[in-house]
């Protein structure tokens, strides 16, 4: 199958077109103000250098967060419009999953945790076997105290989540990686993950499909505080 992957979850945004798990074409772009104009030039980038059409594609694969709020919401909406567009199937990929395919290294555990501010991260543990991530948390929102408690010693922790709390996090046992690369997801991996996805049974339904946002805005909360 031909799949698009399109990640906007973080500062980095991307777009890839796979043909099964081989990878035919990539285009990044930059902070997440400039997702919204950047996408569609660099799909339609990405389309005119391998010389497919829109029309060639089989499959739309997006990246769902948690992450940015605004990023996320330009990427499902763009997901979605190609999707009704033309007349494809689309499907949804949790962010933390992509991220953890950046890991290559040969660990037994790895977490990837983003900065969700007001002092708490977003977070998943992953068991590695093969090379494959079996994921034996819930994507979880939570304090850095509470997940150093669930962690199993010497995991390889990354991502921007790690720098505001790593005084918290060299409290136990743990690998903590300072490479700012594995923080960013790809959407390579996001393609390839949809495609898994997908042959596996798994179905989304373009009405729908929502950002995985695990709690409510900033602002959302405050106005439940006011009221």
């Amino acid at each position: 199958m031909k799949v698009v992957g399109i990640e906007t979850s973080g500062s980095i945004g991307s777009v890839a077109v796979c043909d099964g798990n081989t990878v035919v074409g990539r285009q990044t772009f930059g902070k997440a103000s400039n997702h919204v104009k950047e996408i569609v030039s660099s799909l339609e980038n990405v389309f005119n250098k391998i010389k497919w059409k829109p029309e060639d594609i089989d499959l739309i694969a997006v990246s769902i967060g948690p992450g940015s709020y605004t990023g996320l919401r330009i990427g499902v909406t763009c997901a979605k419009t190609l999707a009704y567009g033309l007349g494809k199937p689309v499907i949804d990929v949790p962010t933390l999953d992509v991220l953890a395919e950046n890991v290559k290294d040969d660990v037994k555990n790895i977490c990837p945790v983003l900065d969700a501010k007001r002092k708490k991260v977003y977070a998943c543990v992953y068991d590695r076997n093969n090379s494959r991530n079996k994921r034996i948390t819930d994507y979880l929102i939570i304090t850095p105290d509470k997940l150093i408690d669930i962690l199993p010693e010497s995991a390889l922790i990354f991502g921007d989540g790690v720098p505001p709390y790593k005084d918290i996090f060299a409290q136990k046992e743990l690998t903590i990686s300072e490479d700012k690369n594995l923080g960013i997801a790809d959407a390579a991996d996001v393609a390839r993950l949809g495609l898994e996805r997908y042959e596996q049974g798994e179905r989304c339904e373009i009405n729908s499909l929502v950002p995985l946002y695990l709690r409510k805005s900033e602002a959302e909360e405050k106005l439940e505080e006011r009221c």
